[in-house]
């Protein structure tokens, strides 16, 4: 079973007290019992695209939204064609203007208002060498942009990217290598896990390996099991878990036990919190992990889960992880 064709909400979390025990669940559209009451997504964020069952640190997740909310404020809300902003773009005179033109033509395409399928990828190519001598900020919208198109003659120009001196332009490659699912990334991606160079750099590379979900990409995943990085330590578990993979199925029984992340000093390790705010994030990241452990083990079926699971629907202090242990208990034939 693959991953890469699942759909992926980074920060979303189906929510509500999960306590009607045996009783009916309500029914969606295709008539499948329902028990998550609320779902909750960062607006905007490219986060969503990612594959399913991986969990981001809830500081970039933040910084992300933040700063898609404060540049949506400086976008008009004019719709113009993708061809109509790119020659904008280029005729701009000013690194500010461009930049500014590009949110919009990345806001357009996230929201679905334009698309990219009149502009051909030799087109997108040129576009980004025009900017590639542009400041940090309009090459990771260049990046950004070329994912939508999700065309492999473009993974060059991403996987270029990956050595940019810029941390964010290495990100925006990042993010273009996840939407651009090309396994002839595997290797520059898994050079990106195996360097430790910088957390996040980690996680998109370990979420992009997912994506093109192949025996080469499982085993660059791989790497990172027992890695120092705990949090992607456990971004592979549930990324080879949800892939059947042996090696995250093994593992994936810690992550559906609370008590497991209480003991992980290095779950948050941001030292500009103060203790009160590093125990909310620990929270909340815990509660994130434990919700798609409960998804990973309703995907992989596996009855020796069970346990774990009935532990968590009984006893974990979170509704939100209560009702993902719920639904995979009742995917298991075991929520009576």
């Amino acid at each position: 079973m693959g991953i890469g064709d699942v759909p992926f909400a980074m920060a979303s979390a189906e929510g509500g007290d999960a306590s009607t025990g045996g009783a009916a669940a309500p029914a969606g559209p295709d008539g499948e019992p329902v028990y998550d009451e609320e779902t909750e997504h960062v607006p905007g964020s490219f986060l969503e695209s990612l594959p399913q069952f991986f969990v981001f640190p809830l500081i970039l997740v933040i910084t992300l939204t933040v700063i898609y909310v404060l540049l949506r404020a400086l976008a008009g809300a004019e719709t113009r064609s993708a061809d109509e902003l790119i020659t904008e773009v280029r005729s701009m005179p000013e690194s500010h203007a461009r930049w500014q033109s590009l949110h919009s033509l990345a806001d357009g395409l996230q929201r679905q208002r334009i698309t990219l399928d009149g502009v051909s990828a030799a087109t997108l190519a040129g576009f980004y060498e025009d900017l590639r001598d542009d400041g940090p900020m309009v090459r990771q919208f260049a990046l950004n942009i070329l994912a939508f198109k999700q065309d492999p003659a473009l993974t060059p120009l991403a996987l270029g990217a990956l050595d940019d001196e810029d941390r964010d332009v290495r990100l925006g490659a990042l993010y273009a290598l996840t939407q651009l699912a090309d396994p002839s990334a595997i290797d520059a991606l898994a050079a990106v896990v195996a360097s430790g160079r910088d957390h996040e750099e980690g996680f998109l590379a370990v979420g992009a390996l997912a994506r093109v979900d192949t025996p080469a990409a499982r085993d660059a995943v791989a790497s990172a099991l027992g890695a120092g990085d705990s949090i992607l330590h456990r971004n592979a578990v549930l990324v080879l878990a949800k892939s059947g993979d042996a090696r995250g199925v093994a593992l994936l029984p810690a992550l559906l036990v609370r008590a497991r992340y209480d003991e992980d000093s290095t779950l948050v390790s941001d030292p500009t919190l103060d203790e009160a705010s590093a125990q909310i994030v620990r929270g909340i990241v815990t509660d994130e992990f434990l919700i798609n452990a409960c998804r990973a083990a309703e995907a992989l079926g596996d009855p020796t889960l069970v346990g774990p699971l009935q532990a968590l629907r009984t006893d974990d202090p979170s509704p939100k992880v209560r009702s993902a242990a719920l639904n995979a208990l009742h995917t298991l034939g075991a929520d009576a």
